[in-house]
């Protein structure tokens, strides 16, 4: 048996359901609102990647857990009046966010936007819904490249209507899908060819190279999460959006999370978007906002650690979609550690065992010991993780490997960061995006990675030859030495001096002692 049903009392094994649907089973388990969910699990995945082809006997699964589905919703999937809507997710046994694919609204077609648009009254809310799938379906199922979508959604002529104005870009859409593989499949073709874009991402080339960094095996692949969509972008009173039960950059106890109002979840992490606070909930969506603060009480209180959270909200109502062990700093780690064994969450050897060599590392990373010169400041934007870092300024993939590769420090500049980019920040020290917040793409990997990051500095343009970028109206040259402060979200002109950590900061200092005293105690 191939799949499972999100229900109370299912399995939780990630290396079986991958790490999102171990977080689904977890959430569905502690009676938190979940949208129903199927998985088809790591073994599918590697059978497929063995094979290049679904396993015998998968879509009949598949079928029969749609039939669940559509008693759940009283939605039927492939109906043209009224039609289910599916997320298809990837999920890996260890989490590798941002590295895999993703496709939403499967299930919608033309008629079934007709349909929507009938059935809500909202033809923008219809017709927005089935171009953000086909949009998808063109870059990850289809493999079209980027500039070639934007290419063929740039020849659509503007029309003042939001709703005629998206449906004509569904229309160039689906003839530029048309013309890769074939005309853009019903309901059931749409479910298919995605299940398989998600298992081919295990191996795109981004994943194998957070995997190789990270030292995560290829081996176990992943898994594939069907959900039922809800709707972040219905009306105005719906939204989308990421938490965390603490600050994931410094480890302080305060919820932290961004929100976009009319988007889908995707929004929210791209960094294309300028999101909200998630405290503008509390004036709002105020009873939600006092429910998305007991969910992530419950899930911190359950973890034993801080969780990222991602959830929706449709019209009102939340639903969440994901819980993990959320990616911190370095610094964020030893003050989670520290705070988590004060609180009496966690033993003082747990404390220990919760900040790997790296993030030690990270977190004993010099920071800077003044402020620049006002004159040499660039810009100042969300301090997204911790660092004092000065390198060479590079706008690209190709100029931070480029410039790595002949031993200097690298700063990855970027109006936004997406996953393709994964090379230029593993080849970086620091990362700067003009656009998204704390929860974007770029802000989360540069916390896994540990690398400082600068984001939602504002405007940031690059030239078009790719040797120059200007920064809130200051240029800058590819190879300029800049320097980059996480912690102040400040970036600036020439080399900043700097100055060992734990002389500026107390709770480190605790952890280091406890450390020295525990290997002694180790060592007799």
């Amino acid at each position: 048996m191939f799949t499972h049903a999100i229900a109370m009392g299912c399995p939780t094994d990630p290396t079986i359901l991958g790490s999102k649907g171990a977080g689904l089973a977890q959430l569905t388990e502690l009676g938190l609102p979940v949208p129903p969910a199927f998985v088809i699990g790591t073994p599918a995945g590697r059978a497929y990647l063995a094979d290049g082809t679904l396993p015998a006997g998968l879509m009949d699964e598949v079928e029969t857990q749609l039939r669940t589905l559509q008693a759940r919703t009283g939605r039927q999937f492939g109906d043209a009046a009224d039609p289910l809507l599916v997320s298809v997710r990837s999920g890996a046994p260890v989490s590798m966010p941002g590295m895999m694919d993703t496709v939403l609204n499967v299930g919608l077609t033309e008629a079934g936007a007709h349909g929507l648009a009938a059935r809500t009254g909202d033809a923008r809310f219809a017709w927005t819904s089935f171009e953000r799938l086909l949009d998808g379906f063109a870059r990850t199922v289809r493999g079209i490249g980027a500039g070639r979508v934007e290419d063929a959604l740039l020849d659509v002529a503007p029309l003042p209507d939001p709703a005629a104005a998206a449906r004509a870009r569904c229309t160039a859409l689906l003839q530029l899908i048309a013309g890769r593989g074939g005309a853009f499949p019903d309901a059931r073709g749409q479910l298919r060819e995605a299940i398989e874009a998600v298992f081919r991402s295990w191996m795109s080339p981004r994943a194998v190279a957070y995997r190789n960094d990270r030292g995560i095996d290829d081996t176990p692949g992943t898994a594939v999460t069907i959900q039922a969509m809800v709707f972040g972008n219905r009306d105005d009173r719906s939204a989308s959006g990421v938490a965390f039960t603490r600050d994931p950059a410094t480890g302080a106890p305060d919820v932290y999370g961004d929100v976009l109002f009319r988007a889908q979840g995707e929004d929210v992490v791209s960094g294309e978007y300028d999101t909200l606070p998630l405290s503008v909930l509390a004036d709002r969506l105020p009873l939600v906002y006092s429910e998305l603060l007991t969910t992530l009480s419950v899930l911190e209180e359950h973890s034993r650690d801080m969780c990222d959270v991602e959830f929706t909200i449709e019209a009102g109502r939340l639903y969440v979609l994901q819980t993990r062990i959320g990616q911190r700093s370095g610094r964020a780690a030893v003050r989670l550690a520290v705070d988590l064994f004060d609180e009496g969450i966690i033993t003082a050897e747990e404390a220990l065992c919760r900040v790997d060599d790296e993030q030690l590392e990270a977190a004993r990373a010099p920071r800077f010991v003044s402020d620049p010169d006002p004159t040499d400041v660039l810009g100042r934007g969300l301090p997204a993780c911790p660092g004092a870092v000065s390198g060479a300024a590079a706008f690209d993939n190709e100029q931070a490997q480029r410039l790595a590769a002949k031993g200097f420090r690298v700063i990855l500049l970027r109006p936004s960061t997406a996953p393709t980019d994964l090379p230029g920040l593993l080849a970086s020290v620091g990362v700067v995006t003009g656009r998204g917040g704390r929860t974007s793409h770029a802000a989360v990997v540069a916390r896994g990675l540990n690398r400082a990051a600068v984001c939602g500095v504002g405007e940031l343009s690059i030239a078009a030859d790719g040797r120059s970028a200007k920064l809130m109206g200051h240029q800058i040259v590819a190879g300029e030495l800049v320097s980059v402060d996480g912690d102040l979200g400040v970036i600036s002109r020439g080399r900043r001096i700097t100055a060992p950590a734990q002389s500026a900061d107390p709770v480190l200092a605790r952890y280091l002692s406890w450390r020295k005293d525990y290997v002694t105690a180790a060592t007799g």
